[in-house]
């Protein structure tokens, strides 16, 4: 295990092409941005996946912040060949202010999957 892997949460993202468009789904939570290209998904999935980790972190809201994905979703995603694991600072945007600051992880890793450029199915 990587020493960044200690104190980061790991996601899982599937992005895949749904007429013309860049669907990235996020697995652990359950939501879904869309680009006109892969980078364009990814990018606005990592971002949303950083503010929903910062928000529930920052409001003490941890047990609303996992909504796992549903079955299908993780069965296309674990039907992958390979992954692509990437780092990502979370940057912090939900502190109160006076209100002394909250641990927030300082990343994320996510662990994305492109259909069909990396998977079986």
């Amino acid at each position: 295990m990587e020493a960044y892997e200690e104190n980061g949460m790991i996601f899982n993202i599937l992005i895949k092409n749904e007429e013309g468009l860049f669907v990235a789904h996020c697995l652990e939570l359950d939501i879904v941005a869309t680009g006109e290209t892969v980078d364009q998904a990814r990018k606005d999935i990592v971002a949303l996946i950083c503010a929903q980790v910062d928000f529930a972190f920052s409001n003490d809201n941890l047990e609303n912040l996992y909504r796992p994905a549903p079955k299908e979703v993780w069965e296309e995603f674990f039907a992958c060949k390979e992954r692509i694991k990437k780092k990502y600072k979370v940057e912090r945007a939900f502190t109160k202010k006076g209100v002394a600051p909250s641990f927030v992880p300082p990343w994320i890793i996510a662990n994305t999957c492109q259909k069909p450029a990396f998977c079986n199915v």
